[in-house]
């Protein structure tokens, strides 16, 4: 009998986990990221046996370029829709915004590239052979662009597993079933069966946006819409574009200074290190999301997403630090030989990086994106800095500033969350309607408050009486010194599970019940 007892509590804390919906999104967000590396794993398997080498290094790189000017054709909208949809009362014309927004972009800037190819990229050219290969091209890059929008919508949601059922499932199936009926179009057949399965995936994802979440998504434009949120759009674009600037160049460096052998290399070593990275990215996101919500309490959250990254990364880590050189022998001797340092340092560095995605998220969620930016300003020069200097040294030093370079960026932004006060915080969340104001239009627009909610004061609340003594020591004008506003625990906080508060009405379908 003196067993049994720890049993329900086991039991009760096993059910708390299964009901956090940040561990929920994290975990459906890392089964997501984690097919869609399998299927593109198979894909290039597939590809490489149906079509000659040259046309799949034309299409790798032509995909590549796609993939650069999704991420920039989206202008910070989809850091927007995370952060303001979870408390937004205009939902349907925040994401028909979004989406025409970056409809329009990706079609300036991918028909720009085009234009551009022929001095940009020769090897290129057959992009634009033919007008319909434009059209192609462009629609194929705006459909790429549109799919990682949704993908936000769904993370602000907490809609993770509808995202996964339709980029890791369907996304997946129509990649891998495509080049076969595409063998006869060369380079542009492989670029058309990755095209044409994101195409079908945000297609899926918008019809999922209004018949799962109930989101009435319409081709409509509002400036009002942009220019509320234009502030913090373009200062979180400003980051995002900061962040992914080393894993553009750094790559170009490394070719430069250490040749194509030992850029292969690096590019093998950077994937698989890119791969542990994404489940530092999940749980990140799903911070940003929980943070988002109306009543979250970001202290708990903190903790919960902080431990949750140690718990899945340093045993990650560890095991691809023992298994570096039989997984780069996977590729070849001479990536096992060239290599297993460089992978060695990557997969210790997935810890700096995890660091530094933790507090990059939490200056996120408390809308410091001025310290964000300054925080990727040090992520750039350290990595570019320290491989422009050391990298003739040996390919390992690419690997070193990496993690060199996010440590240093998480500090930053680890000190801007330190020095942040309560005062000094970005502005709230919308507040809640006077529920006390009489008419029948005010009661409408407020949500559902409990009988039992306690009133708000008029004046500060109750608490231990000032000290006077310390008040009156001070110089004038100076401030006591307060926690930062992040840190401040929710008294009505638990260690695991969803916040239970009646007054936040869940907007996602699939998260569960309290």
């Amino acid at each position: 009998m003196s067993h049994a007892a720890p049993r329900p509590a086991l039991t009760a804390r096993l059910a708390g986990l299964r009901g956090d919906p940040l561990l929920l999104n994290s975990f459906f967000l890392m089964l997501t990221t984690a097919s869609g590396a399998a299927a593109g794993f198979v894909f290039w398997i597939i590809v490489a046996h149906l079509f000659p080498a040259a046309a799949v290094g034309r299409a790798s790189s032509l995909l590549s370029c796609v993939a650069l000017l999704s991420y920039f054709s989206l202008f910070g909208l989809s850091s927007t829709l995370v952060r303001q949809l979870p408390t937004s009362r205009r939902r349907a014309e925040e994401v028909s915004t979004a989406l025409m927004t970056v409809t329009v972009c990706t079609v300036v800037i991918s028909g720009g590239f085009v234009a551009l190819v022929p001095w940009l990229a020769p090897q290129l050219g057959f992009v634009h052979a033919t007008p319909l290969h434009v059209v192609g091209f462009v629609v194929l890059a705006a459909g790429a662009a549109l799919n990682l929008l949704t993908d936000s919508v769904f993370v602000a949601f907490r809609a993770t597993k509808t995202n996964l059922l339709i980029n890791g499932g369907l996304m997946s199936a129509a990649k891998l079933a495509l080049p076969a009926a595409l063998v006869g179009a060369g380079p542009f057949g492989i670029f058309l069966a990755s095209g044409v399965a994101s195409v079908v995936a945000a297609a899926a994802s918008v019809a999922a946006i209004r018949r799962r979440l109930r989101v009435r998504v319409r081709p409509r434009f509002s400036w009002q819409v942009l220019r509320d949120s234009l502030a913090y759009t373009l200062t979180s674009y400003v980051s995002s574009c900061l962040n992914l600037l080393p894993q553009i160049v750094l790559p170009i460096v490394v070719l430069q200074r250490r040749g194509p052998e030992h850029a292969a290399t690096y590019f093998v070593a950077f994937q698989i290190a890119n791969l542990i990275n994404s489940a530092s990215y999940a749980i990140g996101e799903a911070l940003f999301a929980e943070g988002s919500h109306e009543r979250s309490s970001l202290a708990g959250l903190a903790r919960r997403s902080g431990a949750a990254m140690l718990a899945v990364m340093v045993p990650v880590a560890g095991l691809v630090v023992l298994l570096a050189r039989p997984i780069l022998g996977l590729f070849g001797g001479d990536y096992a030989a060239d290599g297993t340092r460089t992978l060695v340092v990557f997969a210790v560095s997935s810890l700096a990086v995890a660091f530094n995605t933790w507090v990059s998220f939490l200056l996120k969620v408390t809308r410091q994106l001025l310290p964000a930016i300054a925080s990727n300003v040090v992520l750039v020069a350290v990595i570019l800095g320290l491989a422009l200097v050391r990298l003739d040294s040996g390919l390992h030093w690419a690997a070193i500033a990496w993690g060199l370079g996010n440590l240093a960026s998480g500090l930053v932004a680890a000190f801007a969350l330190l020095r942040s006060r309560p005062d000094g915080a970005p502005a709230p969340a919308p507040s809640v309607p006077d529920r006390s104001i009489p008419g029948p239009a005010v009661a409408a627009m407020a949500p559902p408050v409990p009988a039992t909610a306690p009133p708000v004061p008029a004046t500060a609340p109750a608490g231990p009486a000032p000290d006077v003594g310390a008040a009156a020591t001070r110089a004038p004008g100076a401030r006591a010194w307060r926690a930062p506003s992040w840190a401040v625990p929710d008294p009505d906080d638990a260690p695991l599970g969803p916040s239970t508060s009646p007054s936040t009405p869940n907007p996602s379908p699939e998260a569960p019940p309290p």
